[in-house]
């Protein structure tokens, strides 16, 4: 049972990595760009999901730390603190994601209009549909012949590759 719980520990702290990667390196960069005006948002939607984590990871690591100190089954007693944080984090969790993230979406969608973005489909990375491209200008929603840095669109044009920096830098 403790080395049930270890291992469970040890994933969960890599859910814990991957959703802290996807936030900082999807997420926040997204808004950023938005707010700089930058001619090409990328807009992640499928990583909306994910702020959802940290309540859920927060009772998991404590059940799992839990079980691999004592050996026991965590199931803590009704009325103790410990079940009531349990499903507190859970009730977060749940609520953050029916609300909070189809609001998110709908509201950065909403900005994104505001800003007069428009959705480019043509800029897709083959199997990415989880993710649009948003352009402020019509000249740079165009079909890549391959892609730079970090997802930037080049065309080749008379032998050489025009690119779109993407990050509004």
């Amino acid at each position: 049972m403790r080395l049930l719980a270890v291992a469970m520990f040890i994933a969960l702290l890599l859910v814990g990595a991957v959703s802290l990667y996807a936030y900082t390196n999807y997420l926040f960069p997204l808004y950023g760009r938005l707010l700089r005006g930058a001619p090409v948002v990328e807009t992640p939607y499928l990583a909306f999901g994910l702020l959802m984590a940290p309540p859920a990871l927060a009772i998991l690591l404590v059940g799992s730390a839990i079980c691999a100190w004592t050996g026991k089954k965590f199931d803590p007693p009704p009325a103790s603190r410990l079940h009531r944080f349990q499903a507190l984090m859970f009730g977060i969790s749940i609520k953050t994601l029916i609300h909070v993230v189809p609001a998110v979406m709908i509201l950065t969608t909403g900005a994104l209009l505001a800003r007069g973005y428009t959705p480019c489909s043509k800029l897709l990375i083959s199997g990415s549909a989880w993710q649009l491209f948003w352009v402020n200008d019509d000249r740079v929603c165009f079909k890549p012949d391959h892609y730079i840095n970090d997802n930037w669109p080049c065309k080749v044009i008379d032998g050489k590759d025009i690119c779109v920096q993407v990050d509004g830098r």
